[in-house]
């Protein structure tokens, strides 16, 4: 009888109902086109220096709703081809997925960068998460209780789920354009005394940890650094989330989080298309972004941060008392300084008006030791047979550091204050910290292990000698003096510690992707012996060291003094002041060169 059924046309779309092609197009467009236009808003939310002007965002919403939505409609296209009934089911259920993953991308976000943005900006992202989050709620209800029922949508659930995903961008919109910066605080020229102020030098150590500076001390490999630690206040150091290396440096200096002096640590993606000259420093995570959702722009690293708040090398000088900085990440543009040199021009690279005086450069090369010289100086036979040259590198880089900031002492003995950071420990860290706890805290004895220990805990003993010359420096000086010793951030052992593969060798590196604990060590004029400190943070070392150089604490600092690190003859001695900001004070004279 087959041969006598005739061929059915398909039936035609009822009036007023669109066709099937155009279900299927709007089932596998829209989810992706939504959570695109919500990823373009949450750019403007982590990058708060975009202009949030119609033009710019309507042309990011756009390029994310379109990349978005054809990648959506790419992916489902087979599944809904051919099958309109299948795609008006499955719409509700796709913008339901969209809805939950933008709040999800919104929350995570307000909490990874949470120390990066703005404290408002933070919490209308976090509240823009929670309406987002309810949104996709109410539109899983509706989708249940339709699937539940086998209930067709009808016109009052299309529209008010249509309204809806609507108001979910006005929320995110409306939230994001009431952010108003908070306004700085007024400051006021204080009437600072600088005499008998203690002479200052901040030595920071990338990657330092009590992990290995404890038990170093404790065996007798570090002479110097075990008699501040008797001598003087230690503790731990609780860092930033995600551990971005400028950032951190600036925050000890500072006393802001990087939301409030503007140093991210990040390379920037130059998105002309968005709006001339706009940068994108912050980006989401976890969604591989920066392989997809930057089209059209250029990744670079920025040649001198626009820092937004005063470091301690700015602020000294403008109350009397004379700085120098040499090292120091981010230190450009190097205003105010009796020296300066930036960390960028150890490498090779170095940012434009960040080297004073101006024939600092020339004359620094002159102490510039190779890995050659350092080898033939016992650098090999110090570290060990087969010592990798990235090791010989770093050694060379520290020590050259160190003499240059010896020589920028002597040539400049009214300087009182002097910031010196040797980064080479980040390097060696990196290649044995997982070896060093291996050995020193689980007691396994793998030759591998054992000579990644000897590593890192002869360039501890180096780091000892360099830090004791500097300090050494100053002792024929007459008056009180006073040292800090600083990491910004630790190190972690890599993954869960030593993990034996295939191989069974124990795992030797270190991670520096965590935010571990830093350290910090004071001894000096007013520092309690044996103090051990708890609880402090980065942004309490600029209170607490301009508490001990005895001049007023801005009230627009974010940390605290650490006062448990004082004795209480000097706190007695010393009440602490406040004044609203340094901020407006005027920059002091430079030195002519």
């Amino acid at each position: 009888m087959a041969a006598f059924v005739k061929d059915v046309p398909p039936a035609a779309p009822a009036r007023g109902r669109l066709p099937g092609w155009a279900d299927v197009l709007a089932a596998g467009l829209a989810p992706g086109a939504l959570l695109g236009l919500h990823l373009a808003g949450l750019l403007f939310y982590l990058n708060p220096g975009l202009p949030f002007r119609p033009a710019p965002v309507l042309r990011a919403m756009a390029v994310y709703g379109a990349l978005l939505g054809t990648a959506g409609l790419c992916l489902q296209l087979p599944f809904l081809w051919g099958r309109p009934h299948r795609a008006r089911r499955w719409l509700p259920g796709g913008v339901t997925v969209s809805l939950a993953f933008a709040g999800t991308l919104s929350g995570a976000h307000a909490s990874y960068y949470a120390w990066y943005l703005p404290a408002a900006m933070n919490d209308r992202l976090l509240r823009t998460s929670l309406w987002l989050g309810l949104a996709a709620l109410i539109f899983f209800y509706t989708v249940l209780l339709h699937a539940l029922h086998r209930r067709p949508y009808g016109v009052r659930s299309r529209v008010g789920l249509t309204l809806l995903a609507v108001l979910s961008l006005y929320a995110m919109l409306e939230r994001r354009a009431t952010f108003l910066p908070r306004a700085a605080a007024a400051g006021r020229p204080p009437a600072v005394e600088p005499k008998g102020s203690p002479r200052l030098l901040v030595v920071g150590l990338d990657s330092a940890t009590l992990d290995a500076v404890l038990p170093l001390a404790g065996e007798g490999k570090l002479p110097f650094f075990e008699g501040i630690l008797r001598g003087g206040a230690y503790g731990r150091l609780e860092s930033l989330s995600p551990p971005h290396r400028d950032a951190l440096w600036i925050t000890l200096v500072s006393g802001k989080l990087p939301a409030g002096h503007g140093v991210t640590g990040t390379r920037f993606s130059r998105c002309n298309w968005l709006a001339p000259g706009a940068a994108l420093e912050l980006v989401p995570r976890g969604i591989q972004f920066g392989t997809w959702g930057l089209p059209g722009c250029r990744l670079d690293n920025p040649r001198v941060y626009t820092r937004k708040a005063l470091t301690l090398w700015e602020i000294l000088p403008r109350l009397g008392q004379r700085a120098g900085v040499l090292g120091w990440p981010a230190a450009a543009p190097a205003r105010d300084a009796e020296f300066a040199l930036s960390d960028r021009f150890f490498s090779g690279f170095p940012e434009p008006h960040s080297v004073w005086p101006l024939d600092l450069a020339e004359r620094a090369s002159l102490f510039r030791p190779s890995p050659q010289e350092l080898d033939a100086a016992g650098g090999r036979s110090r570290f060990g047979a087969g010592a990798p040259a990235s090791l010989l590198r770093a050694a060379a880089d520290d020590t050259w550091r160190q003499a240059l900031a010896i020589a920028s002492m002597q040539e400049h003995p009214e300087a009182a204050a002097v910031f010196v950071a040797l980064p080479g420990l980040r390097e060696v860290s990196r290649q044995t910290f997982g070896g060093f706890v291996a050995v020193e805290f689980e007691g396994i004895r793998e030759p591998e292990a054992a000579r990644a220990t000897q590593r890192l805990s002869t360039y501890y003993k180096m780091l000892d000698e360099l830090v004791a010359g500097l300090w050494a420096e100053g002792e024929e000086r007459s008056g009180p003096r006073l040292l800090v010793v600083v990491s910004p951030a630790g190190v972690e052992r890599r993954s869960d510690g030593w993990t034996r593969g295939g191989s069974g060798r124990t795992e030797l590196r270190g991670s520096l992707e965590e935010a571990s604990d830093g350290m910090v060590a004071l001894y000096g004029e007013g520092i309690r012996p044996g103090a051990l400190l708890t609880g402090a943070r980065l942004v309490d070392l600029a209170p607490t060291v301009l508490y001990a150089l005895g001049v007023p604490v801005a009230r627009d600092l974010e940390g605290q003094v650490i006062t448990a690190a004082f004795d209480r003859s000097f706190l007695a001695s010393h009440p602490l002041t406040f004044l609203p900001s340094y901020e407006s004070l005027a920059p002091s004279r430079r030195p002519s060169s």
